[in-house]
């Protein structure tokens, strides 16, 4: 795995990964020109998309792909330096008739305990919180924990 930032002017980088380049910036109260997500959002995104990428390939096993899947990621950093985030709250919001409750939250909690990479190393220094929603309803929660 590589990734490449090239700086381009202030806080803006390009971006390359793989074939795929997008900008990198940090939002201007903090000086730059926020043409971009800043490192730090790119990491919780990071998290998320792993997850969410889990969710996908564990349902479809089951023979289930929900109408839609949103997930949300919400870190505060902390106020001095460095600004680590002090916790992860993650919320999987799944819709869909055909998507059995059981699965969905067997499937978050088997990513957030067993198969996301990111998670996994994330978690040993920020502890990851997460809700699962079917429906709009709230069906379980629980903490990344890897015994890795």
């Amino acid at each position: 795995m590589k990734a490449e930032i090239n700086h381009k002017n202030g806080f803006h980088f390009e971006t390359k990964i793989r074939d795929h380049v997008f900008p990198m910036d940090t939002q201007v109260s903090h000086g730059g020109t926020n043409t971009g997500p800043s490192p730090k959002e790119l990491m919780l995104a990071g998290i998320i998309g792993c997850t969410g990428m889990d969710i996908v390939a564990l349902l479809k096993k089951h023979g289930m792909t929900p109408e839609s899947l949103t997930i949300t990621g919400d870190a505060e950093p902390r106020q001095s330096h460095p600004r680590v985030f002090t916790g992860i709250e993650i919320v999987f919001d799944a819709k869909g008739q055909a998507v059995s409750a059981e699965k969905l939250l067997e499937a978050a909690r088997l990513s957030l305990t067993k198969f996301c990479g990111v998670s996994a190393m994330v978690s040993k220094v920020v502890p990851i919180h997460y809700k699962v929603m079917l429906n709009g309803a709230t069906i379980g929660e629980g903490d990344a924990n890897f015994d890795v």
